[in-house]
């Protein structure tokens, strides 16, 4: 049975989380930085909606792509790969250049306009949108599975041992985690959330799982996240000083609750089916027009206004994002949908 659903509950869960936590955020600001059980609980861990963005992606490439070897379908795999992204991408960039020439205080300090275009300015405050750094990882992840289709089936998860083995060496040994490396980007610890993707890919092939002992230990996972977070370190793994923790802790998770997911489905079961699908779909949209949604908040004064005469921020927030969620879906069906059909269009066409 195929796992569209199921996975596009978790990408659809993995959207909401990212952005409920940006969003914690500001409320933070708010309040002086006081949170209620809520926002406490996404500031905790709902950044890591990108970790299981990777995994995710990971396992996609690896059941979609699984009998790709011709060149052609290889070329085809690429151009769709990054049509995905960029179409997707370019609208809220151009949104974003709209915005701060109305609103020039928006505007980032060293921005790099044409960097932030191409998705290749490796420091992330320079991005006009930041949180398109974890796009300049999947292109990435793209360009080594499109080498990895070159190669015969047989061959791809063993290439993919020995790159996850060249990169926990280079983590061992490697002496800073400050600041942008060439070294650090290509042998960055996030690549093992997208390999372990892949191997998910792969054992369901030809293997099954009790989903629910799956399911419990990546929940457990989490929790037991929130409480080292807390209790031990007294900060949220989000700092890039603790990133190998985070990759292990939250790709752990994420491959656990995923594994669940998609042996739920196999077995029939499909949550939220209607719902999944249109959020699901919107996720892409709803993960970069939340930080635009926030600026524009806080362009408005809106930000300074829940400040100053709202007892209740939280509901303020929570409409918010409710009114981005929205508007995403709508993008998503009016703008990226049909974007990507011209893709499709003119794909059909040029590798006729």
């Amino acid at each position: 049975m195929n796992t569209v659903v199921n996975i596009q509950f978790l990408r659809a869960v993995a959207a909401f989380s990212v952005l409920i936590y940006h969003f914690s955020l500001q409320y933070k600001t708010i309040t002086g930085g006081e949170l209620n059980s809520f926002y406490w609980l996404f500031n905790q861990i709902g950044y890591a909606g990108v970790d299981f963005f990777f995994v995710i992606s990971g396992y996609i490439m690896w059941i979609t792509t699984r009998k790709l070897t011709a060149k052609l379908p290889v070329a085809q795999f690429a151009y769709k790969r990054l049509t995905r992204i960029y179409l997707g991408y370019w609208p809220y960039f151009f949104l974003a250049i709209l915005l701060i020439t109305i609103f020039p205080n928006l505007t980032p300090q060293s921005v790099n306009l044409w960097g932030s275009f191409l998705l290749v300015e490796p420091h992330i405050h320079k991005l006009l949108i930041q949180v398109a750094w974890t796009l300049q990882f999947e292109l990435y992840f793209y360009f080594i599975f499109t080498l990895l289709l070159l190669l015969p089936v047989s061959k791809r998860l063993v290439a993919i041992g020995l790159f996850a083995g060249a990169i926990i060496i280079y983590q061992m040994l490697a002496t800073s985690q400050g600041g942008f490396t060439l070294s650090g980007f290509l042998l960055s610890p996030f690549c093992l959330q997208f390999f372990v993707g892949c191997f998910l890919g792969y054992y369901f092939e030809q293997r099954r799982i009790n989903y629910k002992r799956f399911l419990v230990a990546g929940l457990s996972v989490l929790i037991l996240a929130i409480y080292y977070q807390a209790k031990t370190l007294n900060q949220t793994l989000a700092d890039n000083h603790y990133l190998i923790q985070r990759v292990l802790i939250f790709g752990t998770a994420a491959a656990c609750i995923m594994a669940a997911l998609i042996e739920m489905e196999k077995r029939g079961m499909q949550l939220f089916k209607n719902l999944s699908i249109i959020l699901g779909g919107s996720s892409y949209s709803i993960y970069l027009s939340h930080t635009l949604a926030i600026a524009l908040v806080y362009a408005l004064g809106w930000q300074t206004w829940i400040q100053q005469n709202n007892q209740s921020p939280g509901w303020w927030i929570g409409l918010f994002m409710l009114l981005t969620v929205i508007y995403s879906v709508i993008h998503y069906l009016w703008v990226e949908k049909p974007l990507m059909a011209l893709a499709s269009h003119i794909r059909k066409r040029f590798f006729k």
